[in-house]
Parts: structure tokens; sequence; C-alpha cells
């Protein structure tokens, strides 16, 4: 099975031929099964930055899996912001909130990390509640044995030195614990827009924590450019591949093979 994991597009402050190149790699080579995409749809989260968005997902081949991010918060209604402030997300991208998608390789759920408002000067950080662990508990608790464990947010929960900027998430150690008890094997997040790959585990069971880079957004941090990431699995193994833009395609800027005990 091939997944694709695209983070942080931002409609409104888009680069358009880097969003065509997007398309067209995962068209025409990367040819996924299932596109998962962790949220930051758009920059302000006005409708028209959700028309383009959905437009965008319509071009995309295989199926959808998408949660939402801090940007897809309305930042200029607050009437909006403060009173449904998932209901543009959710019309334009037409996903039930939780998803889950399941199939006889992999068990997948998502949960929203981003908030309307948040107990700290910078909303932009996330949080994480007793109710969503033990969503993610009931999930994956009637999952198969053969089925890899995959959950999707946008906030990054793990700790990496190279992520360019500090990341608040309310619920973090907790959520960890949680993942660890779940034996969740990966954990798909964006945020950062840096690409980044850490492992936290032991012998008995090890999950993998996956960043992505910004897909379309000018907003580049640092070094990165615009980026996706290919994550293949066959059986007990599992192959990821971080993809850089360069020129008028994609190559592979880190390569890392998991197998799972």
């Amino acid at each position: 099975m091939r997944i694709a994991h695209l983070s942080d597009l931002h409609f409104g402050a888009d680069d358009a031929d880097v969003a065509a190149m997007v398309a067209a790699a995962l068209r025409d080579d990367i040819k996924p099964d299932l596109t998962i995409i962790s949220g930051d749809f758009t920059q302000t989260g006005s409708r028209r930055e959700f028309s383009r968005a959905a437009e965008f997902l319509r071009g995309l081949p295989g199926e959808h899996f998408c949660v939402p991010g801090n940007h897809d918060v309305p930042a200029r209604d607050l009437a909006a912001r403060f009173f449904d402030p998932y209901e543009r997300f959710t019309t334009a991208i037409g996903l039930p909130q939780p998803p889950v998608f399941s199939n006889d390789k992999v068990v997948v759920a998502g949960i929203n990390s981003a908030r309307r408002a948040l107990p700290h000067w910078n909303w932009a950080n996330g949080a994480i509640s007793e109710a969503q662990r033990q969503y993610l508990a009931q999930v994956f608790e009637a999952a198969g044995p053969a089925q890899w464990k995959i959950t999707v947010m946008h906030h990054p929960v793990h700790k990496d030195v190279e992520l360019p900027m500090d990341v608040t998430v309310f619920g973090r150690k907790r959520t960890l614990r949680r993942l660890r008890a779940l034996a969740v094997d990966l954990v798909l997040t964006g945020h950062t827009h840096y690409a980044g790959l850490t492992t936290i585990g032991d012998a008995e069971h090890s999950t993998v924590y996956l960043n992505a880079s910004t897909a379309l957004s000018t907003r580049r941090r640092g070094r990165e450019g615009n980026g996706f990431n290919v994550i293949d699995i066959d059986g007990d193994r599992m192959i990821i591949r971080a993809l850089a833009r360069k020129d008028a395609g994609f190559v592979p800027s880190m390569t890392y093979e998991h197998r799972r005990r």
C-alpha cells in the first residue's frame, strides 16, 4: 500500500506552479492508494481559500484523509471562529470529523489538534484532550494484528531538535504515553514546514513520528523547500521517503526503512 503525506497547503499563500507540480507528481508518478493531508489547507480560513483547496483535492488520485490545522480556523471572522470554527473545513473537504480509514493493511485515525482559542498567548499552538485520546484507544484497540496503526494530527507532539520553531501542544506528554500504550506505528504531522523523522520506543515497539514540509506554501522556513512524504507498506516493512522540490520535479531528501517488531 502506498500513502502520500502532504501538509500545510496554505491556499491563499500558495505557489500555483508548485501546486500543479505536486498534483502532477501524485497523479502521474506516485499514484498513491491514499493521500493524507495533516492540516492547514488555507491561510486565513476564508471560503474562497477552502474552495481552492477543495478543487485541488478533486484533482488528486485515490482516496483522501484530512484533518484541520490552526490556519483552517477563520482568522478574520470572529463570529465563525468562536461559534462554528470548523464549518468551512467540513463543508469544503466533505469529510466526517473525526475521520477513520481502514482496510486490511492499515487503520488510520485522525484527531484535530487545532483550537479556536487557547490558554496561551499563541493560539497557533495545539491541544489534545482526554476525549480525543480515548477516541484513539477505541479505534486502535479494535485493530487487527496485521494492520499498521497510523495517527494523523496537525501539531507534532514529539520533540525534534531540528524543528525550526517551538511548538506547544497541551496534553502532549499524556498523548505520547497513550500512543505508546496503544502501540501506534506511525504518527503523521505538519505545522512546522519541516520534513523530519523521529523514532520513540524500545526493543519491544517503536513508533515513527514523521513530519512533513509545506507542500505548496510560499512560507518556507530555513533550508526547507516545498515537499511531501511517500510511505510504502509491504507486510511488516515500511519505507518512508521525504521528497523535496528540485527544478521541475521532486527528489528524495531522506529515505528510512522501518520494520515492525
